[in-house]
Order: structure tokens, then sequence, then C-alpha cells
């Protein structure tokens, strides 16, 4: 008798970088014969590509192994098996394998071209064909996320060495991948679908220094708008600050497919607390290239994000960075409380800083950043802009006005990121996801807007 193809499912934590090789792992599984179920309860095998980057992130991969560990109780899924950078982390650090010790297997990077071998030997079945050559690069990606928003990774790793990151220990050097590579999976990502694409990397800016000697993103951009539709939006995200070049912002300012939007994160401001964290930068320098992104993408939303509480920050090294954001007025902002990730430069440095006063920082920081938010949004009342339609709403399992018809983003919100816009109006069919239209905003919150479709 002849036995039914084996079912997988998939959990993705952590990041768009992530969603991407969860994209890619699903693809690969699916050609190899594999079901795929978005519900673990009818998997055979239940995969978790876990998120490791800091202790918040940590708590909810064991959170979420031990609920599936749980399930299996019930039959299913049968197996759990943790792939991604906690598993990467684990590997030199004892107390991350404890939390992966409930896992049936963990699965390495290097492992992935093996993953559908050591998938079917839990399941005591033979596998047929060779491991993978390349499971994450330019193979077929299953797409999880919603259809019209895809991410496009231009390169693995990173180079930069921030004292208090341990991407470079997960992830390794940075590998850029070759542009005739990207711009085809763009190219094939908005034939099936997607409207807009965001750009990605853990760090965009140095695209190609590793090929090239210096980088080379600039060229990238303008050939790869070039090989997209029109009606395509291309975000850039995870721009980081040393090598933000003017050549880039005026590729974005020069072709209407480049939403106008730097997501550039600085960490902080203070020259001290630069030097210390790795950054390369200064005050200064930041200061100088938030001019140049002003000057070149007006109107431009910029997205930023911050760290209070890093080793020796002094009140008056946080005052400085509150009045820096004070004069910067970001559009969007994150903050995040310093830990210390194991085996980083910075987790050498005395962590000095009471938890309380770490929080209280992020909180003042992101209390203020409401208030701009607000102020920001608050001009656009009265306005006509355009908006990308992202989910129809029926039935809200979330507050919502109850003639709510839509959800959407304008080219100044990432999606998921960032605040969203809420349409309010009559029912109408020709609001479907992916779709661009116009609307008058009515209302501004603290960081969404309310509009009608115009």
């Amino acid at each position: 008798m002849k036995l039914s193809k084996p079912v997988i499912s998939l959990v993705s934590l952590g990041c768009a970088k992530n969603e991407v090789d969860s994209e890619h792992v699903l693809g690969a599984l699916l050609q190899d014969g594999f079901v795929f179920a978005e519900d673990p309860r009818d998997a055979d095998v239940c995969l978790v590509n876990t998120c490791g980057f800091i202790e918040s992130a940590r708590t909810e991969t064991r959170e979420t192994l031990e609920a599936l560990v749980a399930r299996k109780k019930n039959g299913r899924p049968r197996f759990v098996v943790a792939l991604g950078c906690m598993v990467e982390r684990a590997a030199d650090y004892p107390d991350f394998a404890d939390v992966l010790a409930v896992c049936d297997l963990r699965v390495p990077f290097s492992d992935y071209p093996r993953l559908a071998s050591l998938c079917l030997g839990l399941l005591n079945r033979k596998a047929d064909g060779n491991p993978r050559a390349d499971i994450m690069g330019n193979g077929p990606r299953l797409r999880i996320g919603l259809p019209h928003l895809a991410s496009l990774k231009i390169s693995e790793g990173c180079s930069n060495g921030c004292s208090f990151c341990s991407i470079p220990r997960m992830r390794g050097r940075q590998i850029s991948r070759p542009a005739a590579d990207i711009i085809s999976e763009a190219v094939s990502l908005a034939e099936n679908g997607a409207k807009e694409i965001a750009v990605i990397a853990q760090d965009t800016t140095s695209y190609g220094k590793d090929l090239f000697g210096k980088p080379a993103l600039a060229g990238l951009l303008r050939d790869l708008a070039a090989a997209l539709p029109e009606n395509i939006w291309l975000r850039l995200m995870y721009a980081y600050p040393r090598f933000l070049s003017k050549n880039v912002l005026e590729v974005m300012a020069g072709d209407n497919r480049f939403c106008r939007y730097v997501d550039i994160p600085l960490q902080h401001i203070s020259d001290r607390i630069l030097k210390a964290m790795g950054r390369g930068t200064s005050r200064r320098q930041v200061e100088t290239q938030l001019d140049q992104i002003r000057t070149l993408l007006e109107p431009v939303a910029v997205r930023t994000t911050f760290i209070t509480g890093f080793p020796g920050e002094t009140d008056d090294e946080f005052e400085e960075l509150l009045e820096f954001v004070r004069e910067q007025q970001f559009n969007h902002l994150g903050a995040f409380t310093y830990s210390p990730e194991p085996l980083t430069a910075a987790a050498a440095l005395p962590d000095d800083i009471p938890q309380e006063v770490k929080n209280e920082r992020r909180d003042r920081l992101m209390i203020e950043q409401m208030d701009i938010s607000h102020r920001l949004l608050q001009e656009m009342e009265g306005q006509t802009v355009e908006v990308m339609i992202d989910r129809q709403v029926r039935n809200p399992d979330v507050p919502l006005p109850h003639d709510c018809i839509a959800l959407a983003h304008t080219r100044h919100q990432s999606p998921d990121a960032d605040g969203l816009v809420i349409l309010r109006g009559t029912s109408d069919k020709k609001l479907m996801p992916g779709t661009v239209v116009p609307v008058r905003v009515t209302t501004a919150m603290d960081y969404d807007l309310i509009a009608r479709p115009v």
C-alpha cells in the first residue's frame, strides 16, 4: 500500500529575514514530496524557525516550543523540529541548548540541504534523492504572508561587528547574493502577485562590499527597479547608517517605484555610546545623513530604533538621546532595553544599569515618540493620499470602528512595523488586497490614521 505524503507545518518567529528563510524551506520540502498544513495540529512534523536575537525573542521561542510539544500528547504534531538562529546560538552556549532540549530534532543552517531526509527519518521513511545544494538562495518559495507583500533578501550575515549584537555569531559574515539572482527573484515575486517588495538584509546598505570591495546597493536598486513593473512599490529596510550613501538616495529619489521611506537603525546618538557600541559613526555624521535623506527624498518617512540602558549610559547621555528624538521628529521609532548577549563584546562590560532604569528610559522615549507621531499624523488630516489595501474587514477580532471596511498602509508606513490606515465607509468590493486607492484622511490617532475612500 502506498504511503500518504508526509505533512509538514511551520511556525516562523522573529524578523522578515526569518520569514524569507521559512518560505524557502517550505518551497524545498514541497518539491521533495511533503504537503503543507497551516495548523500544526494537522501535521506530522512541525518546524519552528527560531529567533535568538534578544532575550524577549528567546522567551517567545521557548514558549512556542513548549506549547507545540504539549500538543504532541494529542497526537499532532508527531514531531517538533527547531531550525534557525537559536539552533546556531545553542552550539556555543549551553543555556540556549536547554531551551531546545524539548525538541525531537535541531537542524543548523549547515544541515538545511538534508532537511527533507532528516524529517523523513523521524517518520521512519526513506529519503529519495540527494541533498539540496541550495535550499535558501534561489530555490522555490512557498509564500506564507499576505500575497501582495513580499520581502527580498539581498545578502546573508553581517560583517559590522557591533559590540552588542550576536547576528554574526548566528549568521556569519556578510555574503551578498549575485545581482542577477536577486533581480530574477524579484521579477518572479511580482509575476506571482507581489505589489510591494521590501528590500532586506542584516545590513542592506553594505550590499556588495564583500564582492567588490565597496558597497554596490545603488546599482542593484537601479537595475532592480528597471526590471519591475511601473506600479510596484519598493521599500528599503535595515539601512545601516555607516554605508547609506548619497548615490542610494539619488536612485530612490529618481524612481517613483521607491517609497519615500528609509529604515535606518541608529541605536544611540551619544558619541561615547556609539563608539562603545562599535557603530563606526558619530552624532555629527548621523545628523548630516538625516539632513541628506530629507533633502533628497522629501516628503520622506524615517524609521529608526534605539537601545536604552547600554552599559555605562549616564543620565546625561540618555537626556541627549531624548533631546535628539525631539529635534529629529522621526515618523516611526522603536526602543529596546539593552540585554547582554552571551559571547558578544558588550557582554564583557559591566551591566551596570538596573532593569527598572532601562525600562523607565525606554518608556520615556516611547511616550515622547507617541506625541511626535500624533503631531505628524495630524498634519495629514484633510489630505488625500494613496494607500495599498492589506485586508478587507468583515468580522474583526480586534476593536475597530463599526463601519471599518479595510486596513491599509501608505508609502510612508511599513506593513507590520509601523502604524496603519483604518478605512471607514460602506462596503466596496473593489477594495481588494494589493490594490492602490486614494483616500481622504479624516482623523489622526497616536500611530494610525482613519480615512475614507475618495
